[in-house]
């Protein structure tokens, strides 16, 4: 009897060993889970807090303003003064032009504004005029009516009378040498004749080689 009171005292142990075992052990499986679900989580990502949304610039199509820079306004530019009239009273005026320049020995003749005074008047006959040539000088002197004839040669200590030349007339002289060349005019009224007497000179400023007579008569020495 007591061989048995001993081996049921062993069980009771045993159970009770056995429960704590099992209390234990589910105790160690179920507070775990318990704890790991209750307690905060700090591998998790933090909740990204919501931007601030930007004011929008947008409106909706059916409301879309444009607004256009604003412009300064344009004044006016001062009118010009109008130069043109009226068809109906239109009137043109040609441009003065100049009067035609008459070439001397590859030269012009000067403006009207600025040419030399004539050295004398000698008056045509019928637009006609004569002119004699002496040449006073040891040297020959080439002589051209300009558009009339080709280059004349008038040989030293000798003369020639040009008869009715046609006015306006352009004659250019040239000394044998280059030598420079004194004109000196004289005017025979009686017979519409001009007389230029050529000798020979050192001076620059006296040299001439040219002779116009314009249709007025007057005459002109280059």
């Amino acid at each position: 009897m007591q061989f048995l009171n001993q081996l049921f005292s062993i069980n009771t142990r045993l159970n009770k060993q056995i429960c704590g075992l099992i209390i234990i052990l589910l105790s160690s499986i179920t507070l775990p889970s318990l704890s790991l679900a209750q307690l905060p989580r700090f591998d998790s990502q933090p909740l990204k807090q919501p931007s601030p949304e930007k004011p929008s610039s947008t409106v909706s199509p059916s409301n879309t303003v444009q607004t256009q820079p604003s412009q300064l306004p344009k004044q006016p530019s001062p009118e010009k003064p109008s130069s043109t009239v009226s068809p109906s009273n239109t009137v043109q005026t040609q441009p003065s032009q100049p009067p035609k320049q008459l070439i001397v020995n590859d030269s012009t003749a000067p403006l009207p504004g600025t040419r030399q005074l004539p050295i004398g008047i000698i008056q045509p006959v019928n637009g006609l005029v004569n002119i004699k040539l002496a040449n006073n000088t040891a040297a020959t002197i080439s002589y051209e009516i300009i558009g009339d004839t080709t280059q004349r040669q008038l040989s030293g200590k000798s003369e020639v009378i040009l008869r009715k030349l046609k006015v306006p007339v352009n004659i250019t002289f040239y000394r044998d040498k280059g030598g420079f060349l004194l004109i000196k005019p004289q005017f025979i009224v009686e017979n519409s004749l001009l007389l230029l007497n050529m000798t020979e000179t050192n001076n620059f400023n006296l040299d001439k080689s040219s002779l116009l007579i314009e249709e007025t008569g007057s005459v002109f020495l280059n």
